[in-house]
């Protein structure tokens, strides 16, 4: 209620209507007005009318929605469909009804209600993509996977659905998709930050680290800003091969963010690797543990920085924390046995290493150190079987060819001529390792 222009009272509704139909267009024209109080009291004026159908109930229900009252128009929604609505304006109701369900984390009945549209209109693209939406929010992402390829069919311009099917393929573990999705969205959005964000971490699963840096880049050219982009960059430089540049990377994400235990974590591995820099990849790793005291490889990392050090006691015992925290870590535990045999505990460090080749048969760096401790305590159980499988893992890399070659290196490194000197092996084997 209102003064008039004229000085005279003015009523939001003509309640000398009954006709449900005039309450509802009046409302609509105060809603369209931005009258919430006048349009909802029309709205619920209409409907509590002798002969308000299912058209009443969905007037009402958009202008709850349009004002913030979800709950209320959930509940007019409902009550539009129940009482039966025109084909057209049903497709609209279950749609915006989803909507309202998928924000209140009511997620099967979204579902319901997207395909109820489906069911009226197939050929509905936001539908489909929505449905995909709410599909990978319930964890079913081969179906969700489905739905945004059948939206994107009949509408490829949508750039947020291509990045949301990645991300579903992505947790799917299929990362060469992943990265189709992610390219189609920057067709749609050349601007999509997001997008080729999520490009570089596909790209950096598929070991394409020039085109994760490529891709993370551009996106940093968007984001200067964004400390968790300049962390991924320092990765892509890492699997490079360009330390100094990783380096870079990972400190200009610190400089945004002191309090990133990942880019302390991986500073620390960077500086690892780089003369000279032994003290501060230790740093690093200690401020990883104290800021994410949950992550074990910070731990495991920090053992190894000690164990460099010379201080085998705090080494082990950082592995031993790791092991806590990841039981399956199988680095840990190898890294863990060395320690202990550089603390004169020879039995205690052969169960570690083998405990290692438990969780992992063919980690060949705690294999070698299982057998030089075996032979230090004379401990032959087993070892038999050891040295064969390893001269059938290396008859095989030979036959393809790879022996030598870089990831072999990786696999191997620790083996060399004198361990064949020392145990009962062929003397290809022998002739293979000395080559």
């Amino acid at each position: 209620v209102g003064l008039g222009r004229d000085g005279r009272i003015d009523m939001p509704c003509d309640r000398r209507s009954s006709v449900p139909g005039d309450l509802s267009r009046r409302g609509w024209e105060l809603t369209e007005a931005g009258d919430a109080d006048a349009a909802l009291a029309c709205h619920r004026e209409a409907t509590g009318l002798p002969g308000a159908g299912g058209r009443t109930w969905f007037h009402r229900a958009r202008s709850e929605q349009r004002f913030g009252h979800d709950a209320a128009a959930r509940s007019s929604f409902g009550r539009s469909l129940a009482a039966s609505l025109p084909p057209a304006e049903a497709k609209e109701a279950h749609f915006q009804l989803g909507k309202l369900q998928r924000d209140a984390g009511l997620l099967a009945e979204a579902e319901a209600s997207y395909r109820a549209v489906l069911a009226i209109d197939p050929l509905l693209a936001g539908a489909h993509i929505l449905l995909g939406v709410v599909l990978r929010e319930l964890g079913r992402l081969e179906e969700s996977v489905e739905a945004y390829g059948e939206g994107l069919r009949l509408n490829p311009s949508v750039a947020a659905a291509h990045y949301n099917r990645g991300q579903a393929l992505l947790s799917l573990r299929r990362p060469a998709e992943a990265a189709d999705g992610f390219r189609a969205a920057l067709r749609a959005d050349s601007a999509f930050s997001l997008a080729q964000e999520a490009l570089g971490g596909a790209l950096l699963d598929l070991g394409d680290a020039d085109g994760a840096a490529e891709a993370l880049s551009a996106a940093l050219r968007q984001r200067p800003e964004e400390a968790r982009l300049h962390h991924s960059l320092g990765k892509a430089h890492y699997l490079r091969g360009r330390r100094q540049e990783a380096a870079a990377a990972h400190a200009a994400a610190l400089a945004l963010d002191p309090s990133f235990a990942y880019a302390h974590n991986d500073l620390g591995n960077v500086l690892s690797d780089l003369p000279g820099r032994e003290a501060e990849a230790h740093h690093h790793y200690a401020e990883a543990v104290r800021l994410a005291p949950q992550l074990a490889e910070a731990h495991s990392n920090l053992g190894t920085a000690l164990k460099g050090l010379g201080r085998h006691a705090e080494a082990a015992a950082s592995y031993s924390a790791a092991i806590r925290l990841k039981p399956h870590l199988c680095e840990a535990h190898k890294n863990l046995g060395a320690a202990l045999t550089e603390l004169g505990r020879p039995r205690d460090a052969v169960a570690s290493f083998a405990t290692a080749l438990d969780i992992n048969p063919q980690f060949w760096p705690a294999l070698y150190d299982l057998l030089d401790g075996q032979q230090f305590l004379c401990d032959w159980r087993g070892r038999e079987a050891r040295l064969r499988e390893l001269e059938r893992h290396l008859d095989e890399w030979h036959s393809r060819g790879r022996l030598g070659a870089g990831p072999t290196e990786r696999l191997h490194a620790g083996l060399a001529p004198f361990h064949t000197l020392v145990w009962p092996v062929s003397d290809k084997t022998r002739r293979r390792v000395a080559l």
